[in-house]
């Protein structure tokens, strides 16, 4: 017989609180391993290897640590100022120094 978990359980094992749990079997089943029921009862129970193998094909393949920096260089930020459009239109100076001098006021 294979080991069946509980909510209380999973949400242990999962980090999750059991109303989120709770909440996710019913509007966002994919948000947790395959449920398994049995006959007769509304009961929500795991068994242990789906939860493991559900783990697995959720864990980041890879990981990559950037600076604040590097990060804060890549985020788009809002509209344009008004000395980057006219230097986007004039096509000479280009809109990135433009909005690295601005910064550096």
């Amino acid at each position: 017989m294979q080991a069946l978990l509980t909510v209380d359980q999973l949400s242990i094992y999962l980090h999750k609180s059991v109303a989120s749990i709770r909440s996710d079997a019913s509007r966002n089943p994919q948000a947790l391993p395959p449920i398994c029921r049995l006959p007769g009862t509304k009961r929500l129970l795991w068994r242990i290897e789906d939860v493991e193998q559900w783990l697995l094909e959720h864990v980041a393949s890879e990981v990559t640590v950037t600076s604040h920096a590097a990060v804060a260089s890549l985020k788009r930020r809002g509209r344009p100022t008004k000395a980057e459009q006219i230097a986007r239109q004039r096509g000479g100076k280009s809109a990135e120094n433009v909005r690295v001098g601005a910064a550096k006021l």
